[in-house]
């Protein structure tokens, strides 16, 4: 297929690259020249818009930070929408408020363009070896017309019900992984305090009802995993500012269904202050080295 893809980012690229190994062509676009160029180098054609995307794609794949970002790759001037022929199948694959992704789609169901929601998981590692979790919100025909392209970045596609419903199972995820992370950091740094070797604790909660993915594959103590992000000075991986961003819109959600939420806020909170404390590029595990023990001398 043609497939077209915009957001040649950090994330993009992996996956881009992904879907020229399985034979598709693709046209590639992104605001900043030199994502885009390092998609020309993977292998995509560039285009000079949005829009010159759209209008040259069999399927158009949007893979965008914010929401803000997908509404104006989508709405805005020389946007997807502009362009795309009637019928056309779009499919983002942000992470981003679940109403956005609703917007968008009736925007797209005016101009009988058809849409999916299809956030992933896995970050970089998984981008790159293609074994991305994808969950998609949707109608189920449009899912099997954009399964093979989907199916050359993740191993694992589920689909979770209508538009929206992708977005609303992509920020459960991370409220979950993200607050676990923020635990295991906190647990390791006081186990460090009292002299307990972080190998031999992992030793422990790995056999005991604190073991979490987190700590089996993104240990926040740097030696533990060699795969670890804190392994390779925390690069990412998982951006500090994509997972309090994550965690911003869970707890967006909750409060707009009224749902007490109180770890999501206050995981979103320490990540927030390790950003500006200059660790916001770094993966979200470095929440760990911004936990570091303060002065004996200063007040508890």
């Amino acid at each position: 297929m043609r497939v077209g893809f915009i957001g040649t980012g950090t994330m993009g690229q992996p996956m881009l690259t992904n879907i020229i190994k399985t034979g598709h062509t693709v046209l590639a676009w992104d605001v900043v020249p030199q994502a885009l160029e390092a998609a020309r180098r993977l292998g995509a054609a560039p285009a000079g818009s949005a829009a010159e995307v759209a209008r040259g794609a069999e399927i158009t794949i949007t893979m965008l930070p914010s929401s803000s970002h997908v509404e104006a790759a989508y709405t805005g001037p020389a946007g997807v929408l502009e362009a795309a022929p009637a019928g056309r199948l779009c499919v983002d694959m942000s992470t981003i408020e679940p109403a956005t992704s609703q917007r968008v789609a009736a925007a797209a169901k005016a101009r009988g363009i058809r849409f999916l929601d299809a956030p992933v998981s896995g970050a970089v590692p998984r981008a790159v070896a293609g074994t991305l979790t994808i969950m998609v919100g949707g109608d189920p025909k449009d899912l099997e017309e954009a399964r093979p392209v989907l199916e050359a970045m993740g191993s694992t596609v589920i689909h979770v019900g209508p538009v929206g419903a992708g977005e609303v199972a992509k920020i459960c995820n991370n409220l979950i992984a993200g607050v676990a992370m923020v635990a295991v950091s906190e647990a390791f740094r006081i186990a460090e305090g009292f002299g307990v070797d972080p190998k031999v604790l992992t030793q422990v909660i790995s056999k005991s009802s604190g073991n979490t993915w987190a700590m089996e594959h993104g240990h926040p103590v740097p030696g533990i995993v060699p795969t670890a992000a804190s392994s390779r000075d925390y690069a990412p991986g998982f951006m500090t500012d994509l997972m309090c961003k994550d965690l911003g819109l869970a707890v967006n959600a909750a409060r707009q269904l009224r749902v007490p939420v109180f770890v999501a806020s206050a995981a979103q909170e320490l990540l927030r202050l390790a950003s500006s404390h200059g660790l916001g590029r770094k993966d979200f595990s470095a929440v760990y080295a911004f936990l570091k023990p303060s002065s004996g001398e200063a007040p508890v």
